[in-house]
């Protein structure tokens, strides 16, 4: 389990200016049923599980370690504002699938919805109880999801 806090450390030891309440769990998204199925099976093997933090300037992911399920000290991408042309969001059954489309390059992420996060893996991963309980992602979801839309806006 990952607090905000230790999110917030890890994107300023990595040298970014992350925003409070701007960060949700994210993992790749499959392209048909059959990439489901399979993402499925190896899901339950491998964690491909990360966060990705609004920061100032950039999209960060920070991998979380599929041993502990906490967050590796590590950014596996960094996706600098400017080169983001659009930014597309999709219900998808109990998921909302991000389309990020920068040059050439299309990024597909998936997040689970708020309604069964408590249920799910992201709030697994994204609860806290320093002084109560809490969800982050839950809490965090609709402004993220609505700051990612505009950005796609502003290219």
């Amino acid at each position: 389990m990952a607090s905000e806090r230790k999110i917030m450390e890890y994107a300023q030891q990595a040298g970014y200016q992350p925003l409070e309440d701007h960060c949700i769990i994210v993992k790749p998204a499959p392209g048909n049923l059959s990439d489901k199925i399979v993402s499925f099976f190896k899901s339950i093997v491998k964690c491909d599980l990360c966060v990705l933090q609004m920061c100032e300037c950039e999209l960060i992911l920070l991998p979380f370690d599929p041993m502990w399920v906490s967050l590796q000290e590590d950014v596996s991408l960094v996706l600098p504002y400017g080169d983001i042309q659009s930014v597309e969001l999709e219900d998808d059954l109990l998921n909302t699938i991000i389309t990020i489309r920068a040059g050439e390059d299309v990024i597909r992420l998936t997040t689970q919805q708020k309604a069964l996060s408590d249920w799910r893996m992201s709030g697994l991963n994204a609860t806290q109880y320093a002084g109560g309980y809490k969800n982050w992602h839950k809490e965090n979801l609709d402004r993220t999801l609505e700051a990612l839309k505009k950005i796609g806006y502003q290219a």
